[in-house]
């Protein structure tokens, strides 16, 4: 029998972002406020019923490159490895969450693969043990097998679930250039723009977040400040986000993405119509309240 499922695979935001100094071991630990939004890559999977021509999985749709360095193929054999399922599957995607923007999209790829997978073969493991196998394949997939909204720190691994707030939309612009993750910690170190870490810090961003008004977040993002001096692109568009009525303007992760904070949805509307006359990229979001459902076929 084949087994099918349909997902959608949502992006995230990361309102806040703390980079400490690098460790000892060469990481940088962080503290983040990371939210899913309301822009997806639409993913399917089916069981195959021969391996022929199959040594994993095949994976299919906006994909161009080696399947081996491709996050849901690596996903698969984590599982395959932890549950012995051997069945050889297929995978379609429909990619819309653009790639290198600090959107999470590929870890978000990975992490629904996982959770689609333990529906379809009933292997019933837990939201936390499905994130430490997706740690094996990267630092936010743990994120985004757990929960909404999060208070997300260490190496990306210790993560805290928050009370989604779904008070506010947001405005998503991506402007024409890429930003490696890898090169902007080494802008961020070379600069000495870590942020220092101080006791309390988690539970009083927590607070923020799940209690206080838009305007009382203070919230920033240590990767800003460093690349807007590289591309004045950042400045221009937090200015046209602000001036458009964004409570709040940022940086998502490391990079491209910037996004605005609005209050009422028609004010959102109406700012990502304005911006889209100047930026090609830009959408309207709203904050996740829930996981996305897995759908089985």
């Amino acid at each position: 029998m084949t087994l099918k499922a349909r997902f959608l695979s949502p992006a995230k935001v990361n309102l806040h972002l703390e980079i400490y100094p690098k460790r000892e071991d060469g990481f940088h630990s962080l503290l983040s406020v990371f939210q899913m939004v309301s822009l997806y890559d639409e993913i399917g999977v089916r069981s195959l019923t021969t391996t022929d021509d199959c040594e994993d999985c095949v994976i299919g749709g906006d994909f161009h490159f080696p399947a081996e360095e491709n996050i849901i193929w690596k996903c698969c054999r984590i599982f395959r490895r932890e549950t012995g399922v051997q069945t050889a599957l297929a995978f379609t995607v429909r990619k819309r969450i653009p790639q290198g923007a600090g959107l999470g999209g590929g870890s978000s790829n990975g992490a629904s693969v996982l959770r689609a997978l333990n529906l379809m073969f009933e292997t019933g493991l837990s939201a936390g043990r499905l994130a430490e196998m997706g740690a094996q394949a990267g630092s936010d997939i743990p994120f985004f097998c757990r929960a909404p909204a999060a208070l997300v720190s260490g190496r990306g691994e210790v993560i805290e679930e928050l009370v989604p707030r779904t008070d506010f939309f947001i405005v998503l612009v991506i402007p024409p250039l890429s930003i490696g993750t890898a090169a902007a910690y080494g802008w961020l170190d070379a600069a000495g723009a870590a942020a220092s870490p101080s006791p309390g810090r988690s539970a009083y961003i927590k607070n923020l977040y799940e209690r206080r008004g838009l305007e009382e977040w203070g919230f920033f993002n240590s990767f800003y400040p460093v690349l807007e001096k590289r591309a004045p692109v950042f400045g221009e568009i937090r200015g046209s986000l602000l001036d458009s009525g964004a409570i709040y303007a940022g940086l998502s992760g490391s990079g491209s993405a910037m996004f605005g904070l609005f209050r009422d949805e028609t004010g959102a509307r109406k700012a990502q119509k304005r911006l889209k006359k100047t930026y090609t990229v830009t959408e309207f979001l709203s904050p996740l309240a829930g996981m996305p459902d897995l759908i089985l076929q």
